[in-house]
């Protein structure tokens, strides 16, 4: 009877355990990936998240995270590309690794002008900002790109 319940007991705990993890799937057909919080309706299911700096005195530039942790940068800032992202949960954190560029620093050296940015960290060539569910806005070398909204198609 203790082996019974020892062994009935480890397969409920197996089965929470693969219940947690398929709320981790992504949308997007079951796709496993990184996930970011809050709302996200991206056109394509291998897309996390989606940013995008309207166009003004400059064209639009397009900030994509994928769900597999590549990140892109469309219409401007293509410098950074091919970079990486992950999002820590448990501190809020969304980090961009981007490709090494000598001005990241200077160019993010007004905190002010770049919305949510906690740090950077050069060495890495990475910036870090602080984004929850109801975040809306990041800045990126001094363009503000809001969140989920959609990226023209590339032609």
């Amino acid at each position: 009877m203790h082996i019974k319940t020892i062994t009935t007991a480890a397969m409920l705990s197996s089965l929470a355990l693969l219940a947690g993890c398929t709320g981790m799937l992504g949308q997007g057909g079951g796709k496993a990936g990184l996930q970011m919080p809050g709302k996200a309706a991206p056109v394509n299911g291998d897309v996390a998240a989606t940013w995008y700096n309207p166009p003004s005195e400059f064209p639009g530039i397009c900030l994509t995270q994928f769900k597999d942790g590549r990140l892109r940068f469309d219409g401007g800032f293509a410098f950074f590309n091919p970079g990486r992202w992950s999002y820590d949960p448990a501190s809020s954190e969304l980090r961009l690794d981007l490709q090494p560029w000598p001005k990241l620093a200077s160019a993010h050296a007004n905190a002010a002008l770049h919305k949510n940015l906690l740090r950077v960290e050069a060495d890495k060539n990475a910036l870090v900002y602080s984004v929850r569910a109801d975040t809306q806005t990041i800045g990126v070398g001094g363009f503000v790109f809001y969140r989920d909204m959609p990226c023209p198609a590339a032609k």
